[in-house]
């Protein structure tokens, strides 16, 4: 299970919403340019935080943090399924909102003082908490969120999310 955020202009997100089985197509093809590309965050319009995106959830929810960066918060089609259920997204107003809020944490801060065994108890994908650098795993994948929701902001883009 993975987590996946594809920024996209105010036209595509009404294209996803209205036809979301051809989008998800066009997607894939951009997904498959961008993976080649291998751009930075801040030039990337696709991002994955691979299978950190539940412990990601998890931090954030412990911080509560307002923006749902991880599920959305705007449904595309109910009965779409991207992998692991339908595509949600953040419109560009709450981008926006997440890329202020994001640039203000710190991931060792939002860390600090987690133990391990509470994602365990919480039933955190992918279940691997006890191994020594399971935090620090987590943190690579997180690192990017920030520059990619800045990038997005700027742009006005919205970001369509799902796990597969």
């Amino acid at each position: 299970m993975n987590g996946n955020y594809l920024r996209v202009s105010q036209e595509e997100l009404e294209r996803a919403i209205d036809d979301p089985s051809g989008f998800r197509d066009d997607a894939q093809d951009l997904i498959d340019e961008q993976e080649e590309a291998d751009l930075p965050p801040e030039q990337a319009r696709y991002l994955s935080t691979h299978q950190a995106w539940h412990a990601i959830a998890f931090l954030l929810g412990r911080a509560d943090f307002h923006v749902d960066v991880v599920h959305g918060e705007g449904e595309i089609a109910e009965d779409e399924d991207w992998g692991y259920g339908p595509p949600r997204y953040l419109s560009a107003e709450r981008v926006e909102a997440a890329a202020e809020a994001l640039a203000a944490i710190d991931f060792a801060e939002l860390a600090d003082g987690v133990d391990p065994s509470e994602l365990t108890e919480a039933d955190v994908h992918p279940l691997t908490w006890d191994e020594e650098d399971a935090l620090e795993w987590v943190g690579h994948w997180f690192a990017p969120l920030p520059a990619f929701f800045s990038a997005a902001a700027e742009k006005g883009d919205a970001i369509i999310l799902w796990i597969d």
